[in-house]
C-alpha cells in the first residue's frame, strides 16, 4: 500500500511501491516481427489485464488467434477516427471508471501521420503572409511538422501519466548522422523521437533470430533489446534495471514478472 500525505499547502507526498508500479513501454521494429500480439499478451498478467487497444493502423488481425497467444478471448479494440478522437479516449480513461488496466496505442508512428493530416486539412485554402497557399492535403509545409511535434508530445505525456500500464508501438526508423554512422530507433521525426525516448521506462526493439536447440534443429524466436546495442535505441528504466540486454520469447507476463521481482534476469 502507498503511504501518502499532503502538507498544510496542499503538496501530496507518496512513497511509491513496486506492486503500484505502472508501465510505460515503447516496443518498436520491422512489420510483422510480432509487436502488436506482444502488447496484447497483457491480457494474460494480474496486474496488466484488461487491455484496450487503441488501432490506429487498421490491422488487429495478429490479436485474433486466441489460442497462439494464449488468451482467453479477443482483446478489447476502439479504432480511432481521426485525431480529435483520441481526446475522447484520454477521458473515458482518465475518469477511471473502467475496467481496464492496460491501454495500447498502436501505432504512435501512423498517429503522427494521422495528426500531420489533421493539421493540413484545416489549413486547406488557407494563405500565408507570404501569399503562399495550401490547396492539397499532400501540400506539407514544414512548420506542420513542428506543430505535430508539440501536439504529439502533449499527448504522449498525457496518456504515459494515466493510472495504467501504457504500451506505444511504433515501427523502425533508420537515420544517418553528418559523419554517416547509423542509428536505428521509433519511426518518428528526430524532435519527437529525443522527446517521446525521454518519457518512457522501457523502450525495446523487437526482433527475430535463429536459434539452436540441443537437438541440432533450427527455430526463429523473437527477441526483445532493451539495452542500447552497436546503432539500435533501446533503454530499460524499469526499477533495478532488471531487463536485462535481451531476452527471447517476450510477453508481458515475462516483463510484468521482471520487473516486479527482486533479481535482474540471468541472475
Amino acid at each position: 500500500m502507498t503511504q501518502k500525505h499532503s502538507t498544510d499547502n496542499g503538496l501530496h507526498i507518496y512513497q511509491p511501491q513496486i506492486e503500484n508500479y505502472k508501465l510505460k513501454m515503447l516496443l518498436y521494429g520491422p512489420p510483422g516481427v510480432g509487436k502488436t500480439s506482444l502488447a496484447a499478451t497483457a491480457d494474460l498478467h494480474p496486474l496488466t489485464k484488461r487491455v484496450l487497444m487503441i488501432n490506429v493502423e487498421g490491422g488487429m488481425l495478429s490479436v485474433t488467434d486466441i489460442e497462439v497467444l494464449g488468451l482467453d478471448e479477443v482483446p478489447h479494440v476502439t479504432d480511432l477516427q481521426d485525431f480529435k478522437h483520441l481526446d475522447q479516449i484520454f477521458w473515458y480513461l482518465a475518469k477511471d471508471d473502467h475496467p481496464y488496466q492496460t491501454v495500447v496505442i498502436d501505432s504512435l508512428s501512423e498517429l503522427q501521420m494521422v495528426n500531420i493530416e489533421g493539421i493540413v486539412q484545416e489549413q486547406l485554402d488557407s494563405t500565408t503572409k507570404s501569399g503562399a497557399k495550401r490547396t492539397s492535403v499532400d501540400d506539407v509545409w514544414q512548420e506542420d511538422y513542428g506543430a505535430s511535434t508539440q501536439q504529439l508530445r502533449r499527448w504522449v505525456r498525457k496518456f504515459r501519466d494515466l493510472p495504467m500500464h501504457v504500451i506505444f508501438i511504433a515501427s523502425e526508423r533508420s537515420d544517418q548522422d553528418k559523419q554517416k554512422n547509423e542509428t536505428i530507433g521509433p519511426n518518428f521525426t528526430p524532435k519527437l523521437r529525443t522527446a517521446i525516448l525521454g518519457y518512457m521506462d522501457v523502450v525495446g526493439f523487437m526482433f527475430t533470430d535463429t536459434e539452436q536447440d540441443e537437438q541440432g534443429n533450427t527455430r526463429t524466436v523473437r527477441k526483445l533489446l532493451t539495452q542500447p546495442y552497436d546503432k539500435w535505441i533501446a533503454k530499460d528504466r524499469t526499477p533495478g534495471n532488471k531487463l536485462g540486454m535481451v531476452f527471447s520469447d517476450p510477453s508481458m507476463p515475462k516483463i510484468m514478472d521482471m520487473v516486479t521481482s527482486k533479481t535482474k534476469e540471468g541472475e
